[in-house]
């Protein structure tokens, strides 16, 4: 019996220490043991005790005078572990360096999250003029050519909720124009963007269909202008990254695999 109860204490830790990191997943600023324990609805001793141990293991680190504390690198190293054991960047990533080798771009695939696109793969040319982003990345949905292949994907009520997150961050955004864009993206099967994002970066973007259709993905490429035409990007490579987009979603369904599979 006392194995038992030491299990299963120690299962009940577990999960009140992920739902203390799970806090931080919507906040930037740092937090103290209070704001942790009003987010997570654990008490305030057991918040403190928690988050000493996470200070410890690395998962959580503490700064300024008043000792708040911010996610320090094992989360991210927590994060990469699980992103490996995803099939799909596995299935993605040598399709993905074969057309960043080909054209010299960089090459990313990501999917949503709130207000952002967050990056579960990124490849770039060994010769690419561009910004090295790397997985973990985010990226302004809205702002950002995979942000608008992704919401072009979406069904209505899940576009609706991105749009909401869009609006509470970004308050002067034009949603308006935002789902102009989107619904030219669905139109033609890709999304451009010419240095919204970073005024120097010119990109294109497709959404990426998976599980016969039931999980949304998106990709894109993108280098620095270096006097490259719009046309280039408009009739060459959109064309290209929805093959690519195609190329993946085939040999994903050839084994079997689905989004979540590990």
């Amino acid at each position: 019996m006392q194995d038992k109860r030491g299990a299963s204490t120690e299962i009940l830790s577990l999960t009140r220490g992920l739902a203390i990191l799970q806090a931080f997943r919507s906040r930037q600023a740092p937090m103290g043991n209070k704001e942790m324990a009003e987010r997570t609805g654990l008490s305030k001793a057991t918040v403190t005790r928690l988050s000493h141990t996470l200070v410890k293991m690395g998962y959580l680190r503490q700064t300024g005078v008043h000792g708040k504390y911010h996610l320090d690198d094992n989360v991210t190293n927590l994060g990469h572990a699980y992103l490996g054991l995803l099939t799909l960047p596995r299935v993605a990533k040598p399709l993905m360096s074969e057309f960043a080798e080909h054209h010299q771009m960089s090459v990313a695939l990501g999917v949503g999250y709130g207000h952002q696109i967050i990056y579960l793969c990124y490849c770039a040319g060994d010769q690419t003029a561009t910004m090295r982003l790397r997985v973990g990345t985010l990226a302004p949905m809205h702002q950002s050519a995979i942000g608008l292949a992704y919401l072009s994907a979406l069904p209505s009520n899940r576009q609706a909720a991105h749009f909401d997150a869009i609006a509470r961050q970004y308050p002067d955004a034009d949603l308006d124009e935002l789902l102009g864009k989107v619904t030219q993206t669905k139109k033609v099967g890709f999304s451009v963007s010419f240095g919204a994002w970073r005024p120097e970066i010119y990109a294109v973007g497709a959404p990426l269909w998976l599980d016969r259709g039931n999980s949304v993905a998106a990709i894109n490429c993108g280098a620095r202008q270096r006097n490259q035409s719009r046309d280039h990007y408009l009739k060459t490579l959109g064309p290209e990254l929805m093959i690519l987009s195609s190329n993946i979603s085939d040999g994903m369904e050839q084994i079997g695999a689905t989004f979540s599979d590990d």
